[in-house]
Formats: structure tokens, C-alpha cells, sequence
């Protein structure tokens, strides 16, 4: 456990996790407190005296607590994406330089492969750093370069699979804000339904603002889903060209030069 603390990502991915969610949750509810709930409860109580339903302006749609619940979850959201992003163009950026530290032309020796193990040994964890060197690795164990492509080509599927698996808990945002919006959905209809006497007497305000809830709460949801879905698809388009290029970058600047 102790190894885990000090040289795995996952301590620092959780507490940057826990740390943004707490940080959208007191920016959202503070914007909330602010500006929505006063221009909110402004607009109903003047539609109340006028005996109408309010208008659909901003603070009457996003009034409600499960429409501030879905914008924390997307703020939360989009600050895991960000983090996961400036990971990937760090990496993006490796490949415009010489990590290997040969010229174009020159290829690699026996003699000069366990310097360059070493000097990568050095740097920090990454998928163009761990490809070369389970390529290097290979090699001078068994001084095949088919061997040694596979292990390099390995090595950046595996750390394609762990990007892809580090999105779960974006996904697992996703899923949830529409599921959050239905929640509002049901709880406006139960609303609405415990009114209908209310209604069938001739006011239908109440009615009418619970229906409002219902609506609003899914509409919210899905807009925002569909925002998250579009960064969601932008992030895992990047991490694949990073693949893809890092691949291209072991053949050309490392498997094409063993000898």
C-alpha cells in the first residue's frame, strides 16, 4: 500500500479529484446563493401576485437543486478532463523532440543501448518512455528487433488501455447528470399530480411551476450531457492520435536503427 502512496498516479488523480469536486460544489452553490435563487424567487413571486406561471428565463430553468447538481457534476467533469488532456500534450509534446538523444541517421549499437536504458531510466513515467525502453529492454535481452517491436508496440497498447480505463469515472459523470435530471422529472410529476384538486378548481400556478420543475430538470440534463459528451470524444481522439503517433515515433527513431 505504502508503494502505491508514493509511486503510483492513483493518490494524486484521487485527491485532485476529490479537491475539484469540492471546489465546483462551493463555486456552483456560491453563483446559486448569488444570482439564481434571488432572480428566481423574484420572478415567481412576481408571477404569483399576477396569478400566471413564470417565464422560462435562465433563473427559472436552472432554479431547482437537481439543475445545480448537474452543473457541479460537469464542472467536476471538465476539470478531470482538463487534467487528463495537459497529460496527453505533454506526452504530444515528447514526440516533437529527440528523446534518445541520436541524429536521424545513426543507428543504435549493442554497446550503446545500455546508456540509453539508463538515461531513460531517468525520466519520468510515459507512453513514449515506456515504449522505448521495453523496445531497448527486449533487445538486449534478445537481439531481435522483431521482438523488440513487439514489446515496444505492447507497451503502448497497454498504456492505451490505461488511459482508456482512467475515463471510467468521466463516463460514470455522464451517465449520471441525465439520471439526476429524471430524478427532477419524477419529483415535478409527483409534485404536479399531488396539485391536480388545486387545478381542477381553477388555479393551475402550482400545477403549472411543478410541471415546470419536471421539464426544466431534463432539459438541463441532457443539454449538459451532450456537452460533456462532445470533450469526452475530443479527449479520447487525442489520446488515440498519441498512440498512434507514438507507434510511429518507436519505428522511426528507435526499431528502424537497431542493429
Amino acid at each position: 500500500m505504502s508503494k502505491i502512496f508514493k509511486d503510483g498516479d492513483f493518490p494524486k488523480d484521487f485527491f485532485f479529484q476529490i479537491g475539484s469536486l469540492f471546489i465546483s460544489i462551493i463555486v456552483v452553490h456560491t453563483i446559486f446563493l448569488l444570482f439564481i435563487d434571488p432572480a428566481a424567487a423574484l420572478q415567481i413571486e412576481i408571477a404569483n401576485n399576477e396569478n400566471r406561471a413564470p417565464d422560462r428565463t435562465l433563473a427559472i430553468i436552472l432554479k431547482d437543486f437537481e439543475q445545480e447538481a448537474c452543473i457541479m457534476l460537469a464542472i467536476w467533469a471538465l476539470s478531470i478532463m482538463w487534467i487528463k488532456w495537459r497529460r496527453v500534450h505533454e506526452q504530444t509534446n515528447l514526440l516533437l523532440t529527440d528523446v534518445l538523444g541520436t541524429s536521424s541517421n545513426q543507428s543504435i549499437s549493442i554497446e550503446e543501448i545500455i546508456k540509453l536504458e539508463d538515461n531513460l531510466s531517468l525520466k519520468s513515467h510515459g507512453l513514449l518512455k515506456d515504449s522505448l525502453l521495453a523496445g531497448l529492454q527486449t533487445f538486449s535481452v534478445s537481439k531481435n528487433v522483431h521482438e523488440a517491436a513487439s514489446s515496444s508496440h505492447l507497451a503502448c497498447d497497454q498504456e492505451a488501455d490505461r488511459m482508456e480505463s482512467e475515463l471510467s469515472m468521466i463516463r460514470y459523470i455522464i451517465w449520471a447528470i441525465p439520471s439526476i435530471g429524471f430524478i427532477g422529472t419524477v419529483r415535478g410529476i409527483g409534485e404536479a399530480l399531488s396539485q391536480a384538486h388545486i387545478a381542477v378548481e381553477g388555479d393551475i400556478a402550482g400545477m403549472t411551476a411543478s410541471l415546470g420543475v419536471a421539464f426544466n430538470s431534463t432539459f438541463v440534463a441532457l443539454v449538459v450531457s451532450i456537452f460533456l459528451m462532445f470533450f469526452l470524444h475530443q479527449l479520447q481522439l487525442t489520446q488515440d492520435l498519441l498512440v498512434l503517433d507514438a507507434h510511429e515515433y518507436c519505428n522511426k527513431n528507435l526499431l528502424n536503427k537497431l542493429q
